[in-house]
């Protein structure tokens, strides 16, 4: 089982994205069933954008280990 942490955000239509990347790497797709663990979140330094989630570099990793 893939699984993987991200930092969404709560949309106008009360919905949570889920970065394409993520879809990508845990190869979700329409109607895939995903268990959702919400955390508050109330520090304002994550307020300042990152130009690359620090995440895909785990991701990359992951995925060298499991092709070996």
């Amino acid at each position: 089982m893939l699984s993987t942490t991200f930092v969404g955000e709560i949309t106008a239509n009360k919905s949570i994205e889920i970065p394409p990347q993520m879809m990508s790497k845990l190869e979700l797709k329409e109607g895939d069933k995903v268990e959702v663990l919400i955390k508050r979140i109330r520090s304002r330094r994550l307020d300042i954008r990152i130009s690359r989630n620090p995440l895909l570099k785990l991701f990359k990793l992951t995925a060298d280990e499991k092709q070996s």
